[in-house]
């Protein structure tokens, strides 16, 4: 492992999480325990002698920890420690400063509803929400469903479908990648034809606050789309 081989701890945390692919690694072990092949399937184009070395070094730094599922899966899975999870903030303000930098997917741009997962749990606001609000809201960003379910105060960002939504959003990913920047609001996107929404109005309009939609001066999300049971 190469080193800057300087007394500090941007320097030292560079010396751990700084090369190529590795806090992509992290990106992906954020959303829970992977299995050796889920990592390379999600990191198209990386290596398995690259994906290795990034897992040791992660290992050794305590960042990222190996253990066996019990049977019937029998199978080895990589987590993040205590300290990988550390990392949740600093992935989080990256992603914020990295949407100025997103626009349309390049033509060889691997697109995953998946990839977005820490910069959605980082958008939430959950102090806008009653304690006794219990909602499961579904976004299907392309092809790709993600579940955030919100129950007793509590938000949880997974990747989908659910089983019974409340609400149903589906838009395109360079929609929602538009919509996370902040330079179209939900009410232009379904204007658009680019944003449907599906379900319960109250629902729907609950989700736009969980987003801050209202705090930002926008229409709900259900505003305009003809959101019902």
């Amino acid at each position: 492992m190469r080193s800057y081989q300087q007394y500090c701890p941007a320097a030292r945390a560079l010396d751990v999480v700084g090369e190529r692919w590795t806090l992509l690694v992290v990106r992906e072990l954020l959303v829970g325990p992977k299995r050796y092949t889920d990592l390379q399937d999600g990191l198209p184009g990386i290596g398995p002698g690259v994906l290795a070395a990034r897992l040791r070094t992660l290992e050794n730094a305590g960042v990222v920890e190996k253990r066996r599922l019990a049977p019937p899966a029998a199978s080895s899975v990589y987590s993040l420690t205590e300290r990988g999870q550390g990392l949740a903030p600093v992935l989080a303000e990256l992603f914020h400063w990295g949407l100025q930098l997103v626009d349309a997917p390049g033509r060889h741009d691997a697109v995953r509803a998946s990839y977005w997962l820490p910069a959605i749990e980082s958008a939430v606001r959950p102090g806008t929400l009653p304690d006794d609000v219990d909602d499961v809201y579904e976004f299907r960003v392309g092809d790709e469903p993600i579940v955030v379910a919100v129950s007793h105060g509590r938000v949880e960002v997974t990747p989908g479908p659910a089983e019974s939504p409340d609400v149903v959003i589906a838009t395109d990913q360079e929609t929602f990648a538009r919509l996370g920047r902040g330079i179209l609001s939900s009410l232009e996107a379904i204007e658009a034809g680019k944003l449907s929404v599906e379900g319960d109005a109250s629902a729907a309009e609950r989700c736009g606050l969980l987003f801050g939609a209202a705090e930002e001066g926008t229409e709900p999300a259900s505003a305009g789309a003809g959101a019902g049971t």
